[in-house]
């Protein structure tokens, strides 16, 4: 089961479930509404999955993890955007986020995965809005970050991004991902792969 929570930054807080077990994609949605969906659903958070480090993904993350206690998990080329706010950008808002517990953060790399009942979510390198973006394959879901969006791609003209690195992203998402996989990215509306391929201006040049 998905469940999408908007933040202010019009950012999508993803919660995904297999029975009981839980884990939050990119917690910049405020903790009430993330907390008070776990609570009613009586959920067990198995981790923080964050697609990227930018602040608007990971607002809420000091406080979400004050009431779960668990890991935290981030590609390896993106640890450090946790700890600084010029890299994770929330040192142009009001409030600079440093996470600074790092025995609770764990590192991933491309095609590792992690449990969810009894299928794994598989990781997904993907960077080139930042050099460490990775998106979550779970099933039939790509959780894409800001990736891939409806009809649109990620910024590449941002700290560490990079646009050659983004066009083999866009191309490793559409040759991994069946065509019928729903597209959750990190802010707009759900898509899926098929229709990107045919509406997607940015993928025409790219299959």
């Amino acid at each position: 089961m998905v469940k999408a929570i908007i933040n202010y930054f019009t950012e999508n807080t993803y919660i995904i479930n297999e029975q009981k077990d839980c884990y939050i994609i990119d917690p910049g949605a405020p903790v009430e509404e993330i907390s008070s969906y776990i609570t009613e659903k009586e959920l067990h958070v198995r981790g923080i999955l964050l697609t990227h480090g930018h602040f608007d993904h990971m607002y809420s993350i000091n406080e979400v993890h004050g009431l779960y206690d668990c890991p935290v998990y981030i590609h390896e080329l993106e640890r450090d955007f946790l700890f600084d706010p010029n890299l994770n950008l929330s040192s142009t808002i009001s409030k600079p986020i440093q996470f600074k517990l790092k025995r609770y953060i764990e590192t991933v790399t491309d095609g590792g995965t992690l449990p969810l009942g009894r299928t794994q979510i598989k990781v997904l390198h993907t960077p080139g809005h930042t050099r460490g973006g990775v998106s979550y394959l779970y099933k039939r879901y790509v959780f894409s970050g800001d990736t891939l969006f409806k009809g649109t791609i990620g910024r590449t003209d941002l700290p560490t991004a990079s646009k050659s690195d983004m066009d083999k992203s866009l191309r490793k998402l559409v040759s991994i991902c069946k065509d019928n996989t729903v597209v959750y990215p990190g802010h707009g509306h759900f898509t899926t792969i098929l229709t990107e391929k045919h509406e997607n201006p940015y993928l025409q040049h790219l299959i």
